[in-house]
């Protein structure tokens, strides 16, 4: 994120945008009833009964709604026009303003929070292209999950009859092909269409390896990426996030964000369980903390923040600036994620403290 102009008079923030990060971060930042302005593309019909056309213009939009399209590479802004060329657009009708890496726009807000500014400008640099597949695998049940740096998708569940070793072992063999030709079809879909950096393949057995072995050698996928194994408990949607938690996975990939998430809700889970003073919940809590000066890590729910009222932004900001002031560490957490989830079932906002109080 490049910040071209601060006008602190208009309560204006010009910048462009560099990469998925830079428009992840203002997904969390803008919000409803934000003035948003940009070159964008607008249809117009010139002529009664045409399809029209498309024409480049700048506009300014009152946002009402915001979403991330992490897969298209954008950020997509809607609201109603309040500027424009006055020839092509009416004002106070809708548009969506796609914001993509590389476009330069402004944001105004009623009041630029300290903690907005430092977001931006301090934009995470993790990788913005990975993408995993984790099939978790036992006999006759795999859990398939697309995860990335911003979502976690359980796209499918296979399931199939495996006969006992008391059947003739060409059925087992047969319900075994079968079983492992579901599953490659879906792996095959998606490293056709996605572009995957790793495929990890979790579970408990040799079936993990089986359908390695099956995919190397029969599948047939063009785009095939690094195949990892890894033991786990189970073929269900667990087994994923236990091998999320794993060792080997934090090995394999650095300067990943999901990585990174994980590892710091286990440390809380860990403190948890062996030395809980040393955690603090919820805003009084933590704003005991603050003034005791013992807050080492904040980690707060993205949706927590994007949600936020007027009067709930301004209570973020104390904390969010206090942890500062103390050279604490801030973590922004995915809500899309496990790692998030678990955040908010904490009340969406945990400290990590130095000391006890």
């Amino acid at each position: 994120m490049k910040i071209l102009d601060i006008d602190k008079k208009e309560e204006t923030i010009s910048l462009r945008t560099e990469d998925l990060n830079d428009l992840w971060t203002l997904y969390n930042i803008i919000a409803k009833n934000d003035h948003v302005t940009a070159r964008t593309n607008r249809r117009i019909v010139l002529k009664e009964g045409s399809k029209g056309e498309r024409k480049q213009m700048k506009l300014k939009i009152n946002v009402d709604s915001i979403s991330f399209h992490e897969f298209s590479n954008r950020l997509r802004v809607k609201g109603t026009i309040l500027e424009g060329p006055e020839d092509f657009v009416s004002y106070g009708t809708y548009h969506t303003i796609n914001i993509e890496p590389g476009l330069k726009l402004t944001i105004k807000k009623p009041k630029w929070l300290n903690s907005e500014i430092k977001r931006l400008s301090k934009s995470p640099r993790f990788q913005t292209d990975f993408v995993m597949l984790i099939i978790a695998i036992e006999t006759g049940l795999a859990t398939i999950a697309l995860i990335t740096n911003y979502s976690h998708n359980r796209i499918a569940t296979v399931k199939k009859n495996i006969p006992g070793k008391r059947y003739e072992q060409s059925y087992r063999n047969k319900a075994y092909e079968e079983f492992y030709s579901d599953i490659s079809s879906i792996i095959k879909e998606k490293a056709e269409n996605v572009d995957l950096k790793i495929i990890i393949i979790c579970g408990p057995g040799s079936t993990k390896d089986h359908l390695t072995q099956y995919i190397k050698e029969k599948a047939q996928i063009t785009r095939l990426p690094k195949i990892v194994n890894i033991q786990a408990s189970s073929g269900t949607e667990s087994a994923i996030l236990e091998t999320l938690k794993s060792k080997e996975l934090k090995l394999l990939k650095k300067n990943v964000k999901i990585f990174h998430e994980t590892e710091k809700i286990e440390e809380i889970f860990q403190l948890f369980s062996t030395n809980s003073d040393l955690i603090a919940i919820g805003f009084d809590e933590i704003s005991k903390a603050i003034e005791k000066r013992a807050v080492k890590e904040l980690f707060c729910a993205d949706i927590l923040i994007r949600g936020a009222s007027k009067k709930q932004k301004l209570r973020i900001e104390q904390l969010l600036n206090g942890v500062e002031s103390l050279g604490g560490e801030i973590h922004i957490l995915n809500s899309e994620h496990p790692t998030g989830k678990q955040i908010i079932d904490l009340g969406s906002i945990v400290a990590i403290l130095r000391f006890k109080i």
